[in-house]
């Protein structure tokens, strides 16, 4: 590349300077996503380690039930989905692994609401439901549209990712 036109190449970010980094809502929603389920895992420990009431059931926290494995999983989804969201391809792939993990939390459950022999993941329905919630927030994660252009012009900032590196 000749020095000219690497200077060519150089004056749109010299003009536009530095200014917001500006993340597109799936980086936003990755993070935000991965807190909640972090929270999630961290509060769901604390009644696990209880022993199980007569019916043989875990105890619960605010309707729904908790188990030490299922918490652990969901703390390492969290803190996955936290990493992920600083660029836009690994939060697409975090929303992929999201619906895919959740969906297979609903299958457990769903199992584990019709034979409580084989439910090993503590799962009553509130808890299905809401891992049923989870997978269609990663599957719009994975598969939501992205605006190419930012609000208030024409150009996009110097800090966001080229098309190539999505």
């Amino acid at each position: 590349m000749s020095e000219q036109a690497a200077r060519q190449a150089a004056e749109p970010a010299a003009e536009q300077g530095p200014g917001q980094a500006r993340f597109p809502w799936v980086q936003v929603g990755a993070l935000v996503l991965g807190g909640l389920l972090m929270i999630y895992g961290i509060v769901g420990f604390w009644p696990a380690f209880s022993p199980p009431g007569a019916d043989g059931r875990q105890p619960t926290l605010l309707g729904l039930e908790v188990n030490p494995l299922r918490s652990a999983l969901q703390l390492a989804l969290g803190v996955i989905g936290m990493l992920c969201a600083t660029r836009l391809s690994t939060a697409r792939v975090y929303g992929w692994l999201l619906a895919v993990v959740s969906a297979a939390f609903v299958v457990f459950g769903i199992l584990g609401v019709l034979d409580h022999d084989i439910d090993w993941l503590g799962m009553n329905v509130p808890s299905t439901v809401v891992a049923a919630v989870f997978a269609v927030l990663g599957l719009v994660l994975a598969l939501g549209p992205v605006r190419q252009g930012f609000p208030g012009g024409e150009r996009s900032p110097v800090h966001a990712e080229s098309r190539e590196s999505r």
